[in-house]
Protein backbone atom coordinates (compact mmCIF):
# COMPACT_ATOMS: atom_id res chain seq x y z
CA UNK A 1 0.00 0.00 0.00
CA UNK A 2 1.39 3.34 -1.01
CA UNK A 3 1.03 6.13 1.50
CA UNK A 4 2.90 9.28 2.30
CA UNK A 5 3.00 8.40 5.97
CA UNK A 6 3.16 5.16 7.91
CA UNK A 7 -0.16 3.47 8.65
CA UNK A 8 -0.67 1.74 12.01
CA UNK A 9 -0.20 -2.00 11.74
CA UNK A 10 -3.32 -4.11 11.32
CA UNK A 11 -4.84 -5.50 14.54
CA UNK A 12 -4.42 -9.21 15.19
CA UNK A 13 -6.70 -11.32 13.10
CA UNK A 14 -6.84 -8.88 10.18
CA UNK A 15 -4.92 -9.96 7.09
CA UNK A 16 -2.48 -7.51 5.50
CA UNK A 17 -4.33 -7.96 2.21
CA UNK A 18 -7.64 -6.99 3.89
CA UNK A 19 -6.05 -3.74 5.00
CA UNK A 20 -4.63 -3.18 1.48
CA UNK A 21 -8.05 -3.60 -0.13
CA UNK A 22 -9.37 -0.57 1.71
CA UNK A 23 -6.62 1.78 0.56
CA UNK A 24 -7.28 4.43 -2.09
CA UNK A 25 -4.96 6.73 -4.01
CA UNK A 26 -2.64 8.68 -1.77
CA UNK A 27 -1.34 12.07 -2.69
CA UNK A 28 2.21 12.30 -1.32
CA UNK A 29 4.22 15.37 -0.57
CA UNK A 30 5.44 16.55 -3.94
CA UNK A 31 8.30 18.88 -4.72
CA UNK A 32 8.04 20.47 -8.15
CA UNK A 33 10.56 23.09 -9.20
CA UNK A 34 9.43 25.16 -12.16
CA UNK A 35 10.40 28.60 -13.41
CA UNK A 36 7.78 31.31 -12.94
CA UNK A 37 7.48 32.16 -16.67
CA UNK A 38 6.75 28.51 -17.48
CA UNK A 39 4.07 28.36 -14.79
CA UNK A 40 2.51 31.55 -16.09
CA UNK A 41 2.33 30.23 -19.64
CA UNK A 42 1.19 26.69 -18.85
CA UNK A 43 -0.68 26.78 -15.55
CA UNK A 44 0.09 24.61 -12.54
CA UNK A 45 2.22 21.47 -13.03
CA UNK A 46 0.63 18.01 -13.19
CA UNK A 47 -0.56 16.49 -9.91
CA UNK A 48 0.51 12.90 -9.16
CA UNK A 49 -1.05 10.40 -6.76
CA UNK A 50 0.40 6.98 -5.96
CA UNK A 51 -1.85 3.93 -5.93
CA UNK A 52 -1.37 0.51 -4.35
CA UNK A 53 1.85 -1.13 -5.51
CA UNK A 54 1.89 -4.86 -6.15
CA UNK A 55 4.16 -7.68 -7.31
CA UNK A 56 3.73 -9.77 -10.44
CA UNK A 57 5.23 -13.09 -9.29
CA UNK A 58 3.71 -15.45 -6.73
CA UNK A 59 1.17 -18.28 -6.70
CA UNK A 60 -1.70 -15.97 -5.77
CA UNK A 61 -0.98 -13.62 -8.68
CA UNK A 62 -3.11 -15.88 -10.94
CA UNK A 63 -0.89 -15.58 -13.99
CA UNK A 64 -0.48 -11.79 -14.03
CA UNK A 65 3.24 -12.13 -14.78
CA UNK A 66 2.30 -13.87 -18.05
CA UNK A 67 0.10 -10.94 -19.05
CA UNK A 68 3.03 -8.52 -18.94
CA UNK A 69 5.84 -10.87 -19.99
CA UNK A 70 5.94 -9.16 -23.41
CA UNK A 71 7.03 -5.81 -21.96
CA UNK A 72 10.67 -5.49 -23.15
CA UNK A 73 13.13 -6.05 -20.32
CA UNK A 74 10.51 -7.06 -17.73
CA UNK A 75 11.48 -9.99 -15.51
CA UNK A 76 8.09 -11.49 -14.57
CA UNK A 77 9.73 -13.46 -11.75
CA UNK A 78 11.05 -10.34 -9.98
CA UNK A 79 8.83 -7.51 -11.22
CA UNK A 80 6.58 -4.99 -9.52
CA UNK A 81 3.81 -2.68 -10.72
CA UNK A 82 3.26 0.76 -9.20
CA UNK A 83 0.21 2.73 -10.32
CA UNK A 84 0.22 6.51 -10.58
CA UNK A 85 -2.72 8.82 -11.21
CA UNK A 86 -1.49 11.85 -13.17
CA UNK A 87 -3.79 14.87 -13.43
CA UNK A 88 -3.00 17.48 -16.10
CA UNK A 89 -3.57 20.88 -14.49
CA UNK A 90 -2.12 22.78 -17.45
CA UNK A 91 -4.03 24.40 -20.30
CA UNK A 92 -2.62 22.13 -23.04
CA UNK A 93 -1.78 18.44 -23.47
CA UNK A 94 1.16 17.01 -21.55
CA UNK A 95 3.21 13.81 -21.84
CA UNK A 96 5.32 11.80 -19.43
CA UNK A 97 8.83 11.69 -20.86
CA UNK A 98 11.38 8.87 -20.60
CA UNK A 99 12.35 7.92 -18.12
CA UNK A 100 10.68 7.64 -14.74
CA UNK A 101 13.09 6.62 -11.99
CA UNK A 102 12.46 5.11 -8.55
CA UNK A 103 14.64 5.29 -5.45
CA UNK A 104 14.06 2.83 -2.64
CA UNK A 105 15.10 2.34 0.98
CA UNK A 106 14.96 -1.45 0.55
CA UNK A 107 14.49 -3.38 -2.66
CA UNK A 108 16.21 -1.77 -5.66
CA UNK A 109 13.88 -0.90 -8.55
CA UNK A 110 14.80 -0.49 -12.21
CA UNK A 111 11.94 0.94 -14.27
CA UNK A 112 11.53 -0.97 -17.54
CA UNK A 113 8.44 0.76 -18.92
CA UNK A 114 5.04 2.27 -18.35
CA UNK A 115 1.52 1.75 -19.64
CA UNK A 116 0.38 3.82 -21.46
CA UNK A 117 3.71 4.31 -23.17
CA UNK A 118 5.93 7.36 -22.70
CA UNK A 119 4.85 10.44 -24.67
CA UNK A 120 1.15 9.47 -24.73
CA UNK A 121 -0.77 12.78 -24.50
CA UNK A 122 -2.82 13.59 -21.41
CA UNK A 123 -5.50 16.17 -22.23
CA UNK A 124 -5.91 19.39 -20.21
CA UNK A 125 -7.93 18.68 -17.07
CA UNK A 126 -7.77 14.90 -17.58
CA UNK A 127 -6.50 12.29 -15.13
CA UNK A 128 -4.77 9.19 -16.49
CA UNK A 129 -3.86 6.00 -14.64
CA UNK A 130 -0.26 5.11 -15.41
CA UNK A 131 1.28 1.77 -14.40
CA UNK A 132 5.04 1.86 -13.81
CA UNK A 133 6.69 -1.55 -14.23
CA UNK A 134 10.02 -2.17 -12.49
CA UNK A 135 12.39 -5.08 -12.00
CA UNK A 136 14.06 -5.79 -8.69
CA UNK A 137 16.62 -8.29 -7.50
CA UNK A 138 14.02 -10.44 -5.74
CA UNK A 139 10.27 -10.75 -5.34
CA UNK A 140 10.42 -10.21 -1.59
CA UNK A 141 7.37 -8.82 0.15
CA UNK A 142 8.97 -6.25 2.44
CA UNK A 143 8.43 -2.69 3.60
CA UNK A 144 10.17 0.03 1.58
CA UNK A 145 10.09 3.80 1.23
CA UNK A 146 10.00 4.95 -2.38
CA UNK A 147 10.82 8.15 -4.22
CA UNK A 148 9.86 8.97 -7.82
CA UNK A 149 11.23 11.35 -10.44
CA UNK A 150 8.74 11.82 -13.27
CA UNK A 151 9.89 13.89 -16.28
CA UNK A 152 7.07 15.63 -18.15
CA UNK A 153 6.48 18.27 -20.76
CA UNK A 154 4.05 19.36 -23.44
CA UNK A 155 5.79 17.00 -25.87
CA UNK A 156 8.71 14.59 -25.64
CA UNK A 157 11.20 17.24 -26.79
CA UNK A 158 10.06 19.81 -24.20
CA UNK A 159 12.94 20.76 -21.87
CA UNK A 160 11.24 23.71 -20.14
CA UNK A 161 9.71 21.86 -17.19
CA UNK A 162 11.42 20.43 -14.11
CA UNK A 163 10.37 16.85 -13.32
CA UNK A 164 7.80 15.95 -10.70
CA UNK A 165 9.57 14.65 -7.59
CA UNK A 166 7.72 12.50 -5.04
CA UNK A 167 9.45 11.45 -1.83
CA UNK A 168 8.54 9.41 1.23
CA UNK A 169 6.00 6.96 -0.22
CA UNK A 170 5.83 4.12 2.32
CA UNK A 171 4.89 0.71 0.95
CA UNK A 172 4.48 -1.68 3.88
CA UNK A 173 3.79 -4.72 1.67
CA UNK A 174 3.42 -5.72 -1.98
CA UNK A 175 0.27 -7.82 -2.49
CA UNK A 176 -0.09 -9.84 -5.69
CA UNK A 177 -1.20 -7.75 -8.65
CA UNK A 178 -4.33 -9.86 -9.04
CA UNK A 179 -6.53 -9.64 -6.00
CA UNK A 180 -8.92 -12.44 -5.12
CA UNK A 181 -11.41 -9.69 -4.37
CA UNK A 182 -12.96 -8.62 -7.69
CA UNK A 183 -13.35 -4.92 -8.49
CA UNK A 184 -16.07 -3.88 -8.78
CA UNK A 185 -17.67 -7.22 -9.70
CA UNK A 186 -16.65 -10.16 -11.83
CA UNK A 187 -13.31 -11.84 -12.30
CA UNK A 188 -10.13 -10.42 -10.72
CA UNK A 189 -7.98 -8.26 -12.97
CA UNK A 190 -4.24 -7.89 -13.44
CA UNK A 191 -4.43 -4.08 -13.69
CA UNK A 192 -3.16 -2.83 -10.32
CA UNK A 193 -4.80 0.62 -10.33
CA UNK A 194 -8.23 -0.82 -10.83
CA UNK A 195 -8.59 -3.81 -8.54
CA UNK A 196 -8.60 -2.03 -5.20
CA UNK A 197 -8.60 1.70 -5.79
CA UNK A 198 -10.86 4.47 -7.08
Amino acid sequence: MSRDSKEPSAPKGVARRTVAKGMAWSVPAVAVAAAAPVLAASGAPPTPAVGTACKLPGNSAQGCADVFAGLPGLDPNKAFAIPLLITNNTNKPIVLKPSITITSSGLPFTVVGIIPTYCTPIAPGASVKVIVYANSDSSANQSVTLGFTIPWGHDCDDVDHAPIVINGVVVSAFPPCSSRTPFPTGAPTCDPPFYQTT
